[in-house]
């Protein structure tokens, strides 16, 4: 965002009155949002790996057959790319190039 610009361009939050330190703490608060929501969608891709897990381990006949049952199918996978596709992003959240600059 330009230092010029009288409001965000995305969340039209006036800007151009705001010192460096607010927007230090506004780019904090950004980066502190971003790094909560990649932590979160790391727990739910969790628990979709942990309920394909339980689902293919209690569908009829119980225990690790195969074929597994179609809900495993999609929520195994599914949860592996979420979690793997969410950690990266946590990983590079916190690299220190990304950190905005502490309060």
């Amino acid at each position: 965002m330009s230092s010029l610009a009288k409001s965000c361009p995305h969340c039209d939050t006036p800007v151009g009155k705001l010192g460096g330190d607010e927007r230090r703490k506004l780019a904090r608060n950004r980066w502190r949002r971003q790094a909560d929501r990649a932590a979160n969608a790391t727990y739910i891709a969790l628990a979709m790996l942990l309920i394909g897990a339980i689902w293919w381990w209690g569908a009829p006949p119980q225990g690790w057959f195969f074929p597994p049952p179609v809900a495993a199918i999609i929520l195994l996978p599914l949860g592996l790319v979420l979690y793997l596709v969410a950690r990266v992003r946590l990983f590079w959240l916190r690299m220190p190039r990304n950190r905005p600059p502490p309060d």
